[in-house]
This record gives structure tokens, sequence and C-alpha cells, in this order.
């Protein structure tokens, strides 16, 4: 059987390897995100991409080319 997607707080916290009151505690300070609206479901891809961006793994926006020359070349 093929794991779901959307899990609940307490198979959220369980994911993340913390207590269930953290993990209320980290959505309450967006520290992790929010339930679907209209559920008590919270999509794992969303948690990893909320986590990665917590912990500095989130990639960083390419810079435009002509943005970076002109940083790197612009009048001084």
């Amino acid at each position: 059987m093929t794991e779901p997607r959307l899990i609940g707080r307490k198979q959220a916290a369980d994911y993340l390897g913390i207590a269930e009151s953290t993990f209320s505690l980290w959505v309450a300070t967006y520290k992790m995100p929010p339930c679907i609206p209209g559920t008590r479901k919270w999509d794992k891809r969303a948690i990893d991409a909320k986590l990665d961006d917590v912990g500095g793994l989130a990639r960083a926006e390419k810079e435009d080319p002509y943005d970076k020359w002109m940083r790197e070349h612009g009048d001084d």
C-alpha cells in the first residue's frame, strides 16, 4: 500500500520526529504550513518544503543574467 500524501497532526509530528504539541506550536508560529483549508490534514510535500526553507535548504531563486552582470560590472 502506498503511503498517503495527506496526514493528520499526529502523523505529521511522527513524520518530523517531534511531539504533537511541538508540531502545533510550529504551525502556530509559521515554522510549519497550516493544514489544508477545510480539513485537519497536512500535505507531506508542503511540510518538506517548509522544513527545507526553515533549515536553509531551499533552493535560491536563479538570478537574472542581466541583474548578475549589472551587480558584477555596474558603475562603482
